[in-house]
């Protein structure tokens, strides 16, 4: 099934990126059915026409949805949509230690919880958005004592009540696959001087959009907060690896 380009080549939002959008458009395509389990796509000029963009933002946004396992690429044959029992299998094996799968890991993880909060605004009740905010408040707690331990705890906790109130199991399901990277992620970041606080705030904003019930507003906040987790992330990584070996 061929897309609207206008609907489709046309980035959403002022924060999101062409590959979040594409990839994200992409997902919404494949959970509907218009691109079912086995079904092989077209090929990136193809599918570059359909989505109104150029060929290399079709291939790093396929490069980002084989992380989380929604599609497989087969050399000499093409690209995939994988069945349903293997997607999201793929971030298992994901790990910090590695480069290149580090940045697809970043783009994977914009994709889904980028779209998780827009979801969460649509759907979120009164309950889910009072567990939001106990977790915001228990980041607060422990940032503000050191308790760096607690703080992670909270952060996860937060992400994933923002899963929870989305009301898509599928989706959610990424989250579980990658809590212990994600728990690293938050370990590298949060001890790093000003950016608890950071994350404190960023998250605040989340909260505030899903409250009020306005998904373009959620989904903005949370890319602004994995962009700058990310780059701390990344500025983090660049000093471990800078080291001298005797320091480590």
């Amino acid at each position: 099934m061929t897309p609207e380009s206008n609907q489709i080549g046309s980035p959403i939002g002022g924060r999101e990126t062409l590959l979040e959008t594409i990839a994200r458009r992409m997902i919404g395509l494949v959970m509907e059915d218009h691109y079912k389990a086995g079904d092989r796509l077209p090929a990136e000029l193809e599918l570059a026409r359909q989505f109104n963009v150029g060929r290399g933002a079709i291939r790093e946004a396929l490069k980002a949805l084989s992380v989380v396992g929604l599609v497989r690429v087969e050399r000499g044959k093409g690209t995939f949509v994988a069945e349903r029992s293997d997607f999201l299998v793929g971030p298992i094996s994901l790990g910090f230690n590695l480069g290149v799968q580090f940045s697809s890991l970043v783009d994977a993880r914009k994709l889904i919880e980028v779209e998780l909060a827009g979801l969460a605004a649509k759907h979120a009740d009164a309950k889910a958005i009072r567990v939001m905010q106990g977790h915001l408040e228990g980041m607060q707690k422990h940032a503000a004592l050191g308790a760096f331990e607690e703080f992670l705890k909270a952060d996860l906790g937060f992400h994933f009540a923002v899963a929870d109130a989305a009301g898509n199991p599928l989706l959610s399901q990424f989250m579980t696959l990658i809590r212990n990277l994600m728990a690293q992620w938050i370990s590298v970041t949060s001890k790093e001087p000003g950016v608890a606080e950071e994350a404190l705030n960023q998250h605040g904003s989340i909260l505030e959009a899903v409250r009020n019930h306005k998904p373009r507003e959620a989904r903005d906040a949370m890319a602004r907060h994995l962009e700058t987790m990310a780059r701390h992330l990344a500025k983090a990584r660049r000093r471990q690896k800078a080291k001298p070996a005797y320091a480590a």
